[in-house]
C-alpha cells in the first residue's frame, strides 16, 4: 500500500520532531529498555527469529520503507514482510543504530532515531543504508514499536535497481 507523498513528509516530519538535540536524548531506565528492544529486533532480523520481531512490534505498527515509502500496517503484515524476506535469495540483513532516544516525561512514549544499514547475507558486495526515526509506546507490560519511518541515502548499484534514482 502506498500514502500519497504529502501525507509521508507530514509523517516523517512528526516523527522526527523534538529529537533535533542530543540534549534531549535520555540516559535512563526507559531508553535502555528500548535500546534493549532495538537490539532484540536487531538480533531477531540476523537471526530470522519472527516469533521476536512480533514481540516488539505494537499490534497496529507502521512501517514506512525508505527508498519506495511503501506503507505496511499491523504486526502481523509486518511480521509477514520479514517471513518473506528471510526466505528471499537477496535476502539483506538489516541493523538500526539508534543515536538518540528521548523519552516523554509525561507519557507513556519514546521517540528513538539514529541510522540504519542493509548489507547482503550471503557476504555479496553492497551495502543500503539511511536514517529512520521510530515512535515506542510502554504498553504496561513492555516498550512496543509503534511506527518507524526510514529514509534511503545510500544504495549500492548492485543493491537498488536503476530506477530506484529517479525522480
Amino acid at each position: 500500500m502506498r500514502l500519497n507523498r504529502y501525507v509521508i513528509v507530514l509523517l516523517s516530519a512528526l516523527v522526527s520532531t523534538g529529537a533535533s538535540s542530543s540534549n534531549d536524548c535520555a540516559n535512563d531506565a526507559s531508553a535502555q529498555a528500548i535500546q534493549d528492544q532495538r537490539s532484540a529486533f536487531n538480533a531477531a532480523i540476523a537471526e530470522e527469529d519472527a516469533e521476536t520481531i512480533a514481540s516488539v512490534l505494537a499490534e497496529d505498527v507502521l512501517l514506512i520503507t525508505g527508498t519506495d515509502s511503501d506503507l505496511y500496517s499491523g504486526r502481523e503484515v509486518q511480521v509477514e514482510l520479514w517471513r518473506s524476506d528471510f526466505e528471499s535469495s537477496e535476502r539483506l540483513v538489516y541493523e538500526r543504530t539508534p543515536e538518540c532516544i528521548q523519552v516523554s516525561e509525561r507519557f507513556p512514549i519514546a521517540l528513538e532515531r539514529g541510522r540504519w544499514l542493509g548489507q547482503p547475507e550471503n557476504d555479496s558486495p553492497g551495502v543500503v543504508q539511511g536514517s529512520y526515526s521510530a515512535k515506542w509506546r510502554h504498553d504496561g507490560a513492555a516498550w512496543r514499536l509503534e511506527v518507524e519511518v526510514y529514509m534511503t541515502e545510500e544504495c549500492s548499484p548492485s543493491i537498488c535497481p536503476e530506477d530506484a534514482t529517479a525522480q
